[in-house]
């Protein structure tokens, strides 16, 4: 595939300071950590510089994708799970932890916790299956979940989808966060064509409910990222779009 650009380094980089960006935060700032909470309930989150469920003016995050042309730049930041305050789903709340008048040590702190946390978070795989006809290819995907796009940060959670795939190198789709869709890299064309029409499916969608997270499609070997798909036209198209709401 002469369109696969070999990244080097992409991942968990240097800390970076985010610029304000639309402000409606819908998720709750905490500043310190609750003392009550442990480290245990520090985990990682992947989004979208263009955010509006975050408040990242100033925060200090690392930079997981970026490339010329894209849409939007994919950031981690942490969130805190309050297991003591539980939402109208029978979930933990989400708190997200400020790095804004931190420094970057006590960033690397989440960083390594969050990680750390997350390899042992249980958020599992399945085979995907969007209709009554099963694909004719295989697909994994997860249970619509706050950390389902995370799985791509951590190699343990990639090594097991390679296990299940029984495929050594991996195509992974995280178009909105909440979602993950992954295959063998190797499928026949029609198969391969099948799986970027469906990730431009998501990432085109409009829908208020699951944020964009990132129109490239990252390739995955030995449990790491070593490539990206870069898709220009989806860019395109998102970058137009976003002009004409704002004109």
């Amino acid at each position: 595939m002469n369109f696969i650009r070999k990244i080097l380094g992409l991942g968990s980089k240097e800390p970076v300071n985010v610029g304000p960006g639309k402000k409606n935060p819908q998720i709750r700032v905490i500043e310190d950590l609750n003392p009550t909470l442990t480290d245990e309930d520090i985990l990682p989150v992947l989004i979208s510089s263009k955010t509006q469920e975050f408040d990242l003016g100033n925060e200090i995050t690392s930079l997981f994708h970026e490339r010329e042309g894209n849409y939007a730049k994919v950031v981690m930041a942490h969130v805190l799970l309050d297991k003591n305050c539980i939402n109208k789903n029978g979930e933990s709340e989400l708190l997200h932890i400020s790095t804004r008048n931190k420094d970057k040590v006590y960033y690397h702190m989440l960083l390594e916790i969050g990680q750390r946390n997350f390899d042992n978070f249980e958020v599992p795989f399945e085979f995907w299956n969007p209709t009554d006809k099963n694909l004719e290819y295989k697909v994994l995907s997860c249970k619509m979940s706050f950390f389902a796009s995370q799985k791509i940060m951590s190699k343990k959670h990639m090594l097991e989808a390679h296990k299940l795939l029984n495929a050594d190198e991996l195509l992974v789709s995280i178009p909105r966060r909440e979602l993950i869709f992954v295959c063998d890299k190797n499928v026949g064309k029609d198969h391969y064509t099948h799986f970027l029409n469906m990730h431009s499916y998501f990432v085109l969608q409009e829908n208020e409910e699951l944020e964009f997270l990132c129109e490239d499609i990252f390739v995955v070997k030995n449990g790491e990222i070593y490539a990206v798909l870069e898709i220009t036209q989806l860019s395109e198209i998102l970058i137009n779009k976003n002009r004409q709401y704002q004109g």
